[in-house]
């Protein structure tokens, strides 16, 4: 198991009167003990959604490189059958060293 170091930061907002009382309110209503632990929910909810948003692959980094310049079309039998040829030749030549 992978121990992380959490790192705190303070986070100063400023809240008019009204935006301060709606806090309060979704505070009392997630049964939360605390206003930090409503900020921190509600970002880690607005993060899920965006990552939502993206698909598989870029939220993995986008495609490897290297199968994106792979060499001939395997879509083609004879291309297949040509590389599977030349791996058995190779195979046998190290066999016979």
């Amino acid at each position: 198991m992978e121990l992380r170091k959490v790192t705190l930061m303070t986070l100063t907002v400023k809240l008019a009167a009204q935006e301060q009382s709606r806090l309060e309110v979704i505070a009392t209503a997630m049964k939360s003990g605390n206003q930090s632990d409503v900020v921190r929910t509600l970002i880690n909810e607005k993060f899920e959604s965006l990552q939502a948003d993206k698909t598989l692959v870029e939220r993995r980094g986008g495609h490897p490189q290297y199968l994106l310049d792979g060499g001939p079309c395997l879509s083609e039998r004879s291309n297949r059958k040509s590389i599977i040829a030349e791996k058995m030749a190779a195979k046998a030549a190290n066999r016979a060293r």
